[in-house]
């Protein structure tokens, strides 16, 4: 990247390529921080470096610093649990980490120093690791996603990997100079390489908000009006979004709020969404296009656009990869990761197996849901989650909606509606209307619906929006038994 930022900078140094409430910073403005910060970093011979702060200008110039002095960089979630933070930090085995606040986990490193010249974040450097970490070789920046489960696997990638990525997104999408407005937080792999990468190898300007001007907390949007403040004062070209963040937006237009006409492209990813709710956002002057993607192919895998369009897809796989389908399971070939952090018998693999069950029509990925999600129930019949989960989040009416039925007879499903307000008559009438167009064996016999939505932080949802089914499963096991053992057949069949 730093041989691209540097082209960019010689071709149009005056021409701003970061926007935020601090003011503005043009290329060549931006080339010569990241020389700066990336002389410093070979000069305290860093070979590993940790970010542990909200979005900023400093946190990008960060990211292209480590990549120019060839320094392996590790974000950290803000919404990292403390154990999770442990986890990330034994694992990476950063030389520092560079934060705008205190850090969990204090026994951890040795010392608070000074900030280093240029930046307002602090500088902590880490005691001294008992053993060197293993990593496969090219390994240019190490991403953890909230995962699973509470010990999130390092995912090891290279340069090459990411801008692969951001550089087919460049030119599938179209976008010539764009503002993007980062709505999602940085260490999140998709904003990251999507929304600051593209944007810059489009000479665009790319617009950073900390979380209060975005109305977030953490992973969670905490204050929705506040986030449509940002976007119309902004007016930005481009967005990404995860769909509780496109519920968010269609709520506020069926309300009264007008999007910004700037807007040309909003990409939607981490989780399943229906066409319904496609078609919905579109009639509302939201330009809603479908991708896919996952870590380990760093983010981006396929994406609708308005030249290869299909709402019933998540879009065409990006140029420089390839894809098969195996038992089922989705299969990607071209820019596979390097590694697991650790694990030997991960590294330079020639495929990705992503776990999705899915379609390959005209290079178009049809998602039908996650091979490990598969319920199958009492009847013997195969159901897939998240197909009925985003019929029920296609109404409108809901922000979160998690099926349950493993091995029962009939389906249940946990319900967060998209505000309080909603009479509990509406509710049941949507439940009809979305049965009515579902099989007998998927329909949703029983409902438990939630007052406060469902989160990361209590272990029941990933940072892009997934639902952790066994921990959900667990931690409502008393309500979901007592529909199975309570409710009879004649009642719930009726």
């Amino acid at each position: 990247m730093s041989l691209l930022l540097e082209k960019l900078a010689n071709s149009n140094p005056t021409a701003i390529a970061l926007e935020s409430k601090d003011g503005l910073m043009s290329y060549g403005m931006l080339l010569a921080k990241v020389n700066h910060l990336a002389l410093w970093l070979e000069q305290q011979q860093i070979s590993s470096l940790s970010v542990y702060a909200e979005n900023s200008i400093e946190w990008v110039i960060i990211d292209f610093a480590c990549q120019k002095a060839g320094v392996i960089f590790t974000p950290i979630p803000l919404f990292f649990t403390p154990h999770q933070f442990e986890n990330l930090i034994t694992t990476a085995k950063p030389d520092m980490i560079l934060s705008d606040r205190a850090l969990p986990c204090e026994s951890i490193y040795d010392e608070k120093g000074q900030s280093i010249q240029g930046l307002s974040l602090t500088n902590y450097v880490l005691k001294a690791p008992a053993s060197d970490i293993s990593l496969p070789i090219g390994t240019s920046k190490i991403t953890f996603t909230s995962g699973s489960t509470g010990r999130p696997k390092g995912v090891c990638l290279s340069i090459e990997n990411q801008f692969n990525v951001a550089t087919s997104l460049v030119d599938s999408i179209g976008l010539t100079k764009p503002r993007h407005l980062c709505l999602l937080p940085l260490p999140t792999l998709l904003e990251n390489i999507a929304g600051v990468y593209s944007p810059l190898l489009a000479g665009g300007t790319v617009i950073i908000a900390n979380d209060a001007e975005r109305g977030f907390s953490g992973s969670r949007l905490v204050n929705p009006q506040q986030l449509l403040m940002c976007i119309s004062k902004v007016q930005p070209d481009s967005l990404i979004l995860v769909p509780e963040l496109l519920q968010v937006l269609i709520h506020a237009c069926e309300q009264g709020w007008s999007a910004p006409a700037t807007l040309k492209f909003i990409a939607v990813g981490g989780s399943k969404v229906s066409s319904s709710l496609i078609t919905k956002a579109r009639a509302l002057n939201l330009p809603v296009y479908q991708g896919y993607g996952l870590s380990e192919c760093s983010s981006v895998v396929s994406l609708c656009t308005p030249c290869k369009d299909d709402i019933e897809s998540t879009g065409v796989l990006l140029p420089h990869l390839s894809a098969m389908i195996e038992h089922g399971e989705l299969v990607v070939e071209g820019n596979c990761f390097l590694g697991y952090v650790g694990d030997e018998s991960s590294w330079y693999q020639k495929r990705t197996y992503t776990g999705d069950i899915a379609e390959i029509k005209q290079s178009k990925i049809y998602l039908t849901g996650r091979v490990k999600n598969i319920i199958i129930n009492s009847f013997g019949r195969n159901i897939s989650p998240e197909w009925v989960e985003s019929e029920v989040l296609a109404c409108g009416l809901f922000q979160q909606s998690v099926l349950i039925g493993d091995a029962k007879p009939f389906c249940l499903m946990i319900l967060v509606p998209i505000n309080s307000e909603i009479p509990t008559k509406l509710i049941e009438q949507a439940i009809v209307a979305i049965n009515a167009s579902l099989p007998d064996y998927a329909q949703i016999k029983a409902q438990i619906v939630l007052e406060k939505p469902m989160q990361f932080e209590a272990g029941l949802y990933t940072s892009n929006g997934r639902p952790k089914r066994d921990a959900i499963g667990q931690y409502f096991k008393s309500e979901i038994d007592s529909y199975y053992v309570n409710s009879s057949s004649n009642n719930l069949f009726a």
